[in-house]
């Protein structure tokens, strides 16, 4: 027994040597035939550094960041001064794209720089150019139809709509805060959602999405643009006749998608009418 507690008693006082190495370690250790190993500490940093691992800085987080949603973000389809609006439908779900007059004068212009599709071939074709497996480019690879309404008097380009079949993810087309998600009767017939987003840098503008359902964002969530998920393409030809842009796509594609438009929440009467109980964003 007694020999049982010499022996841990060595194995002991050899560790504390080893570790702790004071003066006299090395010349107990000859004793055993062993090599003291001097070892420095470090702390913060420096240990996480001799870990092998790097602690990236701001400007390196940022970089990779930006990195990931220039692979993930869909293009840009247009603009309103400062704020871009990248395209709701990824590139390889797009089915078309058709800018056209807004049914209020409070809808804002959009300007674009996708090349414009010739209304009487696209018509002819059922077709218009969509680069479906675009990969790089900042603008959406593919024409734009410009085509005016008789019913409305508004500027043209002051909404667009953005084609894909029944059930297709739909993305936030602004970098902003959801506001308000609401049901409503388009047309004070047919059931409808509405998705509005304040976005970044443009209190007083309204991005508006109709045509959707299932919505994945509530009042108050913040969304990417060209990233977040925030609902999916219903069927609207279901409840419409003559959709538009049915006319200028393929036969057994149809002419769902998502409307997008901007409007002034400052117009009058604007923020009481549509606005009613919105999530306010905090300046």
């Amino acid at each position: 027994m007694w020999m049982a507690l010499l022996a841990l008693a060595l194995v002991t006082a050899v560790t504390a040597v080893v570790v702790i190495k004071p003066d006299f370690a090395q010349p107990v250790l000859e004793l055993f035939g062993l090599q003291a190993v001097e070892f420095e500490q470090a702390d913060g940093a420096e240990d996480f550094a001799d870990s092998g691992d790097v602690i990236p800085t701001e400007e390196e987080e940022a970089a990779e960041q930006e990195e990931w949603l220039r692979q993930h973000r869909t293009p840009l389809i247009a603009r309103i001064g400062d704020v871009e609006f990248r395209s709701p439908i990824a590139p390889a779900d797009l089915t078309g794209v058709l800018f056209h007059q807004a049914s209020y004068d409070y809808a804002l212009v959009f300007s674009t720089e996708l090349p414009e599709a010739d209304p009487e071939k696209a018509l002819e074709k059922r077709s218009t150019r969509i680069n479906h497996d675009q990969q790089e480019g900042e603008w959406l690879d593919a024409e734009a139809l410009h085509i005016w309404r008789t019913t409305d008097t508004t500027p043209m380009d002051t909404s667009i709509d953005v084609g894909a079949t029944a059930g297709t993810v739909v993305r936030s087309p602004v970098t902003g805060t959801v506001v308000l998600v609401v049901d409503y009767m388009l047309y004070d017939q047919v059931p409808d959602i509405r998705i509005h987003i304040q976005p970044d840098g443009a209190p007083d503008m309204d991005c508006v999405l109709i045509h959707t359902q299932d919505p994945l964002v509530k009042a108050g969530d913040r969304v990417e643009a060209g990233v977040t998920e925030i609902s999916h393409v219903r069927d609207i030809q279901k409840d419409l006749i003559d959709v538009q842009l049915s006319f200028y796509t393929p036969e057994g594609v149809g002419g769902n998608h998502t409307h997008v438009q901007a409007n002034d929440a400052n117009a009058k009467g604007y923020r009481k009418e549509r606005l009613p109980g919105a999530y306010k964003v905090e300046d």
